[in-house]
């Protein structure tokens, strides 16, 4: 059975976007034992409620942190600095990591907590942070870091801009 140029291309353009996709996945999770930078260390709480807030040049978080038993919740939202909305007010993509420590500042586990986004969308005022999981033994301490997109327009043109924080060696 012969396959067509058109299935043929298609094929090959899905191959590529995997490979693009595979890079930007290693590139937003740190390995096991990457050392953080001190200064972005956030110091985990034993049962108690901690808030603060956290700030790029990009954007800044408010958050709360709660340890009951076993289980660690953050709960917080995302804002984007006026500096990148006035000028890029559509989002395209953001991917948001909190990464566990240990006392030495190396990752020990690395999720997932990034808000639903609507595609190609207007920034909204704030983005949702909501996460509750089993904290990893032997974490002191964790570190935000994201990776997203901004654009000038909805319609697909004008400037696109690449907003990221990624504190490791």
């Amino acid at each position: 059975m012969a396959i067509n140029s058109g299935a043929r291309f298609y094929t090959i353009m899905m191959c590529f976007g995997l490979i693009v996709l595979a890079g930007c996945g290693n590139f937003l999770k740190p390995e096991i034992g990457a050392v953080a930078h001190k200064e972005s260390r956030i110091a985990l709480v034993d049962g108690d409620t901690a808030k603060g807030i956290w700030q790029t040049g990009d954007l800044h978080v408010t958050y709360a942190l709660a340890q009951k038993g076993e289980i660690f919740t953050l709960t917080g939202k995302i804002f984007f600095n006026r500096s990148i909305t006035d000028s890029f007010p559509i989002i395209t993509k953001l991917f948001f990591y909190l990464s566990y420590l240990d006392d030495a500042g190396k990752v020990i586990e690395t999720v997932d907590i990034s808000p639903v986004i609507p595609t190609f969308g207007s920034i909204p005022e704030s983005l949702p942070l909501k996460f509750s999981g089993v904290r990893p033994p032997g974490s002191k301490t964790f570190v935000f870091h994201y990776y997203g997109g901004v654009r000038a327009s909805s319609r697909g043109e004008g400037d696109q801009w690449d907003v990221y924080h990624f504190p490791f060696n």
